[in-house]
């Protein structure tokens, strides 16, 4: 098998992982519409986290493809957190969604900002270039975080 065909693989895979919490747990979107202060229609959500799973997807691609050229020990860290961050993205649908509980939306969320920010850094030592495409996760996880306590406080 080449290589291109192998990155193909590697990156489908990677959003086939990113989009598996959504197949297991749907989204209750009478729920979310339910709640006090929820002036974001839910189709925005589905758009923007399909976008930050098309990078997140692509930057595992790049630096999974590139891993002999970096640190070990940086490269294990950054799969640890990247696995760490991962769960608590597959949590969140679980915990907001299914149980209906807003509080551990909110801490799913958070923790996810708070790993996602930990990953972004951890990127920056292997690849500074790349590093920036976590630009947009960052800023939408910590608009996220910040909405998903105005939602919890306001019901």
């Amino acid at each position: 098998m080449n290589n291109t065909l192998k990155k193909i693989l590697f990156f489908l895979l990677g959003l086939f992982v990113y989009f598996l919490p959504s197949l297991l747990f749907r989204s209750d979107t009478k729920f979310y519409e339910s709640l006090k202060g929820t002036f974001i229609p839910n189709i925005v959500f589905i758009i923007v986290w399909a976008i930050i799973f098309i990078i997140l997807s692509f930057i595992n691609t790049y630096l999974f493809s590139n891993k002999e050229s970096y640190n070990k020990k940086e490269f294990r860290t950054y799969f640890i957190l990247m696995f760490i961050n991962y769960v608590f993205i597959f949590l969140f649908p679980l915990g907001f969604f299914v149980l209906e509980n807003l509080f551990l939306g909110y801490i799913f969320t958070l923790l996810t900002c708070v790993t996602g920010i930990l990953l972004s850094m951890q990127v920056l030592l292997l690849n500074k270039k790349i590093s920036l495409l976590y630009i947009p996760y960052i800023l939408w996880t910590v608009f996220a975080t910040v909405y998903s306590i105005m939602l919890y406080l306001k019901n």
